[in-house]
């Protein structure tokens, strides 16, 4: 894709007329037609009621179809959810009484707590220089161990998995493979039958640009016909519209867990995020944040600074961490003069989209040089 086409998607976003923003991987800004998807609804709900009822399901079905296509998955095997903890937590319950659980040390609390909480056992995995490479994870998979879980890019680090490899490790040894693809949706090419991937969750306000409230759960056509969820509601049955509240025999899709009435706008300004990214193409987005993470490195290493993510290409994402002793004062200085990072892991990190270009990056190591 040409500069033209990537100087066109960045004049979507009005917030970075203001300000640099360098944090995808904590909270991405709003392109324009997402925030006019979402507050269409508020319009429509303004000047006709309950009337767009009906109208407001078939889009909500359009755009679960969207995000279906997206992750290459079917819309029967797609939820949406309130953020990665619920999906989580679903998942969790659904899974109870499945086995131990393998997870990485580096983990975002949203892919650990709800198993703790729910009673499993839990090994946490320590790293090997800052990498999960699939060796490693095969050798602490012990008999008692039947439920991988893995963020798809690590938070702390910007450590990349390699999912296919890992998916035919866990079909091999008989391991459900559950995917936090928080940091990598709308930034990496994600595709669950390739990666043989049998439950995914994710929020949506980071690299999918979708704005908080909205979050997916993919859960594989082989589990739904016998899988329990923890929760339900009126929509979690086939026929909702009959209300009937003595029939608890709940639709075999992911949907089950929806199980009352949704965030129309949340989930209408996620489907306009997925058609900006499909129309972008992840690929072409993955190539660009490449590119730009490149020109990052390079100039850090111009100016002597440290970096604590691994830098090879198979397992790079978004996510550079530079190290910083004294981070969270670093990331308030600089958001003093506009540009926005996070303290995470070892140090600062940066995580760029496609939005960004070269010159946030001179802007950032500017402001990095001044912090002394």
């Amino acid at each position: 894709m040409k500069r033209a086409g990537w100087n066109a998607a960045r004049a979507l976003f009005p917030a970075l007329r203001k300000y640099v923003f360098v944090n995808a991987a904590g909270g991405a800004p709003l392109a324009r037609p997402v925030a006019e998807a979402g507050a269409l609804y508020y319009r429509e709900a303004l000047e006709h009621g309950d009337a767009y009822w009906e109208h407001w399901l078939r889009r909500l079905e359009e755009t679960r179809g969207r995000l279906a296509r997206f992750i290459g998955a079917s819309p029967a095997e797609v939820a949406f959810t309130l953020n990665t903890s619920h999906g989580m937590s679903l998942v969790a319950g659904a899974l109870k009484g499945r086995g131990a659980v393998l997870t990485m040390q580096d983990e975002f609390p949203s892919s650990t707590l709800a198993w703790l909480n729910a009673g499993y056992k839990v090994k946490f995995l320590k790293p090997e220089n800052g990498k999960y490479p699939v060796s490693l994870i095969e050798k602490a998979l012990t008999k008692d161990v039947r439920i991988l879980v893995t963020s798809y890019v690590q938070y702390r680090t910007g450590f990349r998995q390699d999912l296919e490899a890992l998916g035919r490790l866990c079909r091999r040894k008989g391991v459900i493979f559950v995917v936090n693809a928080t940091q990598a949706l709308g930034a990496m090419p994600v595709n669950v039958k390739k990666a043989k991937i049998d439950f995914m969750v994710f929020s949506c306000f980071k690299w999918t640009m979708a704005g908080y409230g909205a979050a997916g759960l993919y859960a594989s056509k082989e589990y739904l016909p016998d899988i329990k969820f923890p929760e339900a509601g009126w929509r979690s049955v086939a026929s909702p519209e009959n209300m009937d509240n003595k029939a608890a025999a709940m639709k075999k899709e992911a949907s089950a867990v929806e199980a009352g009435c949704l965030h129309f706008p949340s989930i209408f300004a996620l489907g306009a995020a997925l058609k900006l990214l499909s129309g972008l193409g992840t690929t072409n987005i993955q190539r660009r944040i490449f590119e730009l993470n490149d020109y990052l490195v390079e100039e850090l290493g111009r100016m002597g600074a440290a970096t604590a993510t691994p830098l090879d290409r198979a397992c790079r994402s978004g996510i550079t961490i530079i190290k910083c002793r004294r981070a969270a004062l670093a990331v308030e200085k600089l958001a003093k003069a506009g540009i926005m990072a996070s303290a995470r892991g070892e140090g600062v990190r940066i995580s760029l989209h496609f939005y960004n270009d070269r010159r946030d990056i001179d802007a950032l190591i500017k402001g990095l040089k001044r912090l002394g």
